[in-house]
């Protein structure tokens, strides 16, 4: 029987195949393996991310409160929630930063006009500058803000200090995180393509 020549090409070629062809079938059934608990951990990061605009946030379970405050889930994505016996809407959003997408819920009150909480998120925005959208400090100062003037436009935005529209009065927006203005700006059209949209689903909540 002739011997194996482990160092012709041949043999490199053949052990480095199947060396691969091993490898991807573990990843691959590890993968499967973890599908579950990966779709059970993104289900309750949404849920975390719905309460947290609901001001609901370090709860102890977030699945019971999240069935006790989210009343009904509407086919246009938004959500009817009852926080200290009072009505509130909630609604998704998505739009661009600088560097990827951006997402995050916004909760509006029973009058139709003020934001009652928000809670924002990223895929890649800057540490310290744009991801700064994603800490409480920021998605706070919404909180009371004017959504929509006289017409019905909504008007409510981010914008530079010092650099938000003279028509606008202070409870229509939010100074943007310093140094991040791109990021700021994306969140900013967000916000106004968000409650554009959803206008009649607003004033449909409003008025029941």
């Amino acid at each position: 029987m002739a011997k194996l020549n482990t160092n012709s090409n041949a043999y490199t070629i053949i052990y480095a195949s199947v060396l691969v062809i091993i490898v991807a079938f573990l990843l691959a059934f590890v993968a499967s393996a973890l599908k579950p608990t990966q779709a059970a951990n993104e289900a309750l990061d949404k849920k975390k991310q719905i309460l947290a605009s609901l001001n609901l946030r370090e709860l102890p379970d977030v699945e019971v409160t999240y069935a006790e405050v989210i009343k009904e889930e509407m086919p246009d994505g938004t959500m009817k929630a009852v926080v200290d016996g009072e009505e509130k809407l909630v609604v998704p959003m998505k739009g661009a930063g600088l560097w990827g997408g951006l997402w995050g819920y916004i909760s509006v009150n029973k009058d139709g006009k003020t934001v009652f909480g928000s809670y924002y998120n990223h895929e890649s925005e800057t540490a310290g500058l744009g991801a700064r959208i994603a800490e409480q400090w920021f998605q706070d100062e919404f909180k009371g803000k004017t959504i929509y003037d006289a017409e019905g436009n909504a008007i409510l935005g981010v914008y530079k200090k010092g650099k938000a529209p003279a028509s606008l009065s202070a409870d229509s927006y939010v100074d943007a995180v310093t140094g991040a203005t791109l990021t700021s700006n994306g969140v900013n059209d967000m916000i106004q393509k968000c409650f554009t949209a959803n206008k009649a689903a607003i004033d449909a909540f409003a008025n029941k």
